[in-house]
């Protein structure tokens, strides 16, 4: 007897949830034990199928329930928030959790446009402080009421909690093989970029801005000042998440799928790119033309080629902050919903 492909999917899907809720090194014995009985199941079930469909290992897969609780009866039983409470508790933690964050960072956002400050770093640090002190407090808030809940509750039938668990097939989380698998030539561009990218911003950040430029042919070649200031005290901040960028590329490669991990990173990683990126905007003007005034162009009003220049500077950000928001919080929702091994 040998599953269809469709069925082989479907089954190796519900494996994986399985391990997700397993702990320890016995993981994979344990999964490989639940294949087992289901296959011998199947072959009872079946005798005179020469290939199982997916819908007969749905109506297996239905008998045996939730993933949750399959993995249950191979853990060990000492817990603050038991089986029965957890989905509630997990989607509790995620909703609070994330109202939380996206709380103190709207507050830091509309801080940073109405009040201007020159201790940008010290602000970074203070967001991320109070954002991981907020997480951690919350969740062991939670934790602390959810496990005085599951003391107290023991004996009680809580009809509510059956609608977290019904199983659904179509909950089950994807396979890193069949959807997770990294683009091998599009995350070694991504590494090449990044490599481009620290080479540069090192350069321009040992030469206080100045890039390279030829008046004359004739004559040498001479620094010219093209970034601000303002741009360059944030220029350590960009090499830091560009770094970042980079070994996740680079751990994405050597691994190669997605797991909740990389995922994670890159969310985090685009959530300090968009703080950055409201501090660029309030730090204008970001480049220079002195190139142009040295250049002995006559009749060019500078002054305004220059404001008009780092406005569309200012938009260009603008413009990256909302395709990045909106990619973080599909990439959170998704996560969220259907979580990566």
């Amino acid at each position: 007897m040998k599953l269809n492909r469709s069925a082989r999917e479907l089954l190796d899907r519900y494996l994986l949830a399985v391990k997700r809720e397993l702990t320890g090194k016995q993981r994979e014995d344990i999964a490989a034990e639940i294949e087992s009985y289901l296959l011998d199941l199947l072959e009872e079930r079946f005798p005179e199928t020469e290939e199982v469909t997916k819908s007969q290992i749905e109506d297996i897969l239905q008998e045996m329930g939730a993933p949750r609780k399959v993995a249950a009866q191979y853990s060990p039983q000492h817990y603050l928030v038991g089986p029965r409470l957890f989905p509630a508790y997990i989607l509790v933690l995620k909703i609070v959790i994330a109202t939380v964050v996206g709380a103190l960072t709207l507050s830091l956002i509309i801080t940073s446009v109405i009040r201007e400050t020159s201790y940008v770093w010290l602000g970074v640090l203070e967001y991320f402080g109070t954002i991981l002190s907020a997480i951690f407090s919350t969740a062991g808030s939670i934790t602390i009421v959810f496990a005085i809940i599951e003391r107290l509750s023991e004996s009680i039938e809580i009809k509510e909690l059956d609608e977290f668990h019904k199983f659904k097939l179509h909950d089950l989380p994807a396979l890193p093989a069949e959807e997770k698998e990294p683009s091998k030539i599009g995350t070694s561009i991504e590494i090449a970029l990044s490599l481009i990218g620290i080479a540069f911003f090192t350069y321009i950040n040992s030469t206080g801005g100045r890039l390279p430029h030829f008046f004359n042919p004739q004559t040498e070649m001479e620094l010219v000042q093209v970034f601000t200031d303002s741009f360059l005290r944030y220029v350590p901040l960009i090499l830091a998440l560009v770094g970042l960028d980079l070994a996740r590329d680079v751990t994405l490669l050597v691994q190669g799928y997605h797991s909740a991990l990389t995922n994670w990173w890159q969310i985090c990683t685009q959530g300090a790119h968009m703080i950055m990126r409201v501090f660029l905007i309030q730090s204008l003007p970001l480049i220079t033309l002195d190139a142009l005034r040295m250049s002995g162009i006559a009749d060019v009003d500078f002054t305004h080629l220059e404001s008009l220049a780092n406005t569309g500077i200012a938009t260009a950000i603008a413009v990256g902050m909302v395709i990045i928001t909106i990619d973080t919080l599909r990439k959170v929702i998704r996560e969220i919903r259907k979580p990566s091994a």
